[in-house]
């Protein structure tokens, strides 16, 4: 039998906890039972095929959610999911509203005080145009602060992609430039189309909004924001923060650079393209006579893949050794471009 509140008697008290365990597929049965055939606990018993204990706890779990009232003995009355569910929760939904005026509260609070912090770095800084970091979470926390800042533009070249928990901590900050409006173009190595995070991770900020092109070497890492400041990477996991305006722009030159030279990361696959960037590169480097880790190093790669390519490029040209390689490679003209100066520095 259905009912509906009367003067607040079927209304839990205010704060009442909702339960833990789930309403099982034999308590919604004996709750129709009650509404729609009977109130009566033994009969629902008989028609259901249940014993009076397997009723009883049903009743219990439906009495806990207040879905049940006793109507006198052996009887029970049921009652309004709906109010059921609005005085269960209403505890909660106070909360809610409790934590929603706490963050606002804390941020009209602490809002107006990022123009003085800033304010206090560029007096801290007065007489240089440069920041060193010398260790990771440094680095993170200063671009962090800087990134909240940032209104039109984030330009960002990196040689090698981190760690499935650094692209996912990065995304968190990306999304947040990137709902904000701003322009966001990225370059990353080319092998970031065959590491499966790596690639899930440049797809997600395409789909995000950003612009993200791939390319065979990517001189050193660099994040430019807004034309203002620059993070350049200085080794050992450390970073300098750049504000000379001279130094951004030559910056932004070369980053420009890179990007016209890169392709496009789409929802296809261009392998044969850009795996074929990979070993030129990889050619020019032998002619220069760089070591493996130098390679593996300005490519982005391991060294295990990068002596499969090399085995590869070997089988492709009918060569058996390195120096063969690499004569091959300047009889059909692929080396030489002189994209690179021939340093290791």
């Amino acid at each position: 039998m259905s009912s509906t509140p009367e003067e607040g008697k079927h209304t839990p008290e205010r704060g009442t906890a909702v339960p833990s365990d789930e309403l099982t597929p034999q308590d919604i049965d004996v709750y129709r039972q009650l509404l729609e055939t009977s109130p009566d606990a033994e009969e629902s018993a008989r028609r259901l095929g249940l014993s009076r204990d397997q009723v009883a706890e049903s009743v219990k779990r439906l009495t806990a959610r207040r879905l049940l009232r006793p109507d006198g003995p052996g009887r029970h009355e049921a009652l309004s999911p709906a109010v059921a569910a609005a005085a269960l929760t209403a505890a909660c939904h106070t909360r809610v509203h409790e934590l929603v005026r706490l963050i606002d509260t804390t941020r009209r609070e602490l809002g107006p005080l990022g123009s003085a912090y800033e304010a206090h770095r560029r007096q801290e800084l007065d007489g240089t145009t440069t920041e060193l970091f010398t260790d990771g979470d440094a680095v993170r926390h200063r671009l962090a602060d800087l990134s909240a800042q940032v209104r039109r533009s984030v330009l960002t070249a990196h040689p090698t992609l981190g760690s499935p928990e650094t692209l996912r901590a990065a995304l968190d900050l990306d999304r947040g430039l990137l709902d904000r409006g701003v322009r966001y173009r990225t370059v990353v190595p080319h092998t970031a189309r065959r590491q499966r995070e790596a690639l899930q991770h440049v797809r997600r900020l395409g789909r995000l909004g950003a612009q993200v092109r791939t390319a065979a070497v990517i001189p050193g890492r660099m994040i430019l924001l807004d034309d203002t400041f620059a993070f350049v990477s200085t080794g050992s996991g450390g970073a300098a923060l750049l504000r000379d305006p001279v130094a951004v722009g030559f910056l932004s030159v070369i980053f420009d650079h890179i990007w016209e030279h890169a392709r496009t990361v789409g929802g296809g696959s261009h392998d044969d393209a850009v795996f074929e960037d990979v070993e030129l590169e990889i050619l020019r480097h032998l002619e220069r006579g760089r070591s493996d880790e130098f390679m593996s190093r300005r490519l982005g790669i391991s060294t295990r893949t990068l002596s499969r390519y090399l085995a590869g490029m070997c089988e492709k040209l009918q060569v058996d050794t390195r120096f063969q390689l690499g004569m091959a490679a300047a009889r059909l003209g692929l080396t030489g471009d002189g994209r690179e100066p021939d340093t290791e520095g």
